[in-house]
């Protein structure tokens, strides 16, 4: 990171569909750790999510966009995310398909597992951490990975990795994997950033167990 990182800061547009602790944390995160970003906008599908109140009482631009008609949204949210000037998408949170053709490059998901397993379309929330808990799995974490087209598949930029506890249940997990989370965002938001902003490597890390992980 360089001083002029700072006088022009990646503009971050995160998507959520529930409480926002993730973007507060990311939020806290990008000014404590000086992260090289601004978040200029905090976009919902769903109305009346706390994590809307929760960004505006931070002072970040917030809006709502009605998921009906359901033929027009990925239209209607992509020129609000063009209109905030977001070079950057983080879906933070965010539980509906984003179509990612006109942000290709430019988003950021994380999920709460360690991808390739445990991801796919319903599986978010308490339904991750339990289905790792009925499988037997002796560590868990979270994952920062590249969004594509299809739910939990794209390049993953960075992990982190936590141990399951016998007599964990699957809201003690939540809480734990989430400290890991609250951690891996904003990492991988600053070396995202840094690449914008230097060019070189795209973040990303090659995942040799998973067939169908996409590497780059």
């Amino acid at each position: 990171m360089t001083t002029n990182d700072m006088h022009n800061p990646v503009r971050v547009a995160c998507l959520i569909s529930g409480g926002g602790r993730s973007v507060v944390n990311l939020h806290k995160k990008i000014i404590s750790a000086k992260i090289p970003a601004h978040i200029v906008l905090v976009a919902s599908t769903r109305a009346n999510v706390a994590g809307i109140q929760a960004a505006a009482a931070l002072g970040l631009e917030t809006c709502e966009i009605a998921a009906l008609p359901a033929d027009t949204l990925d239209d209607r949210l992509d020129a609000a995310l063009e209109k905030s000037g977001a070079e950057l998408i983080v879906l933070a949170g965010y539980l509906r398909l984003f179509r990612v053709a006109r942000w290709k490059n430019r988003c950021l998901n994380i999920h709460p597992s360690l991808l390739p397993k445990f991801g796919g379309h319903g599986m978010w929330g308490e339904h991750v951490h339990a289905a790792v808990l009925a499988a037997g799995e002796i560590e868990s974490g979270c994952t920062v990975h590249w969004a594509d087209e299809q739910f939990d598949t794209g390049s993953i930029i960075l992990q982190r990795r936590c141990p399951i506890h016998d007599d964990m249940n699957s809201t003690q997990l939540a809480a734990r994997v989430f400290e890991e989370e609250s951690q891996a965002l904003p990492e991988a938001l600053a070396r995202v950033a840094h690449w914008l902003r230097h060019g070189g490597t795209r973040p990303n890390f090659t995942v040799a167990s998973n067939p169908n992980q996409k590497m780059n």
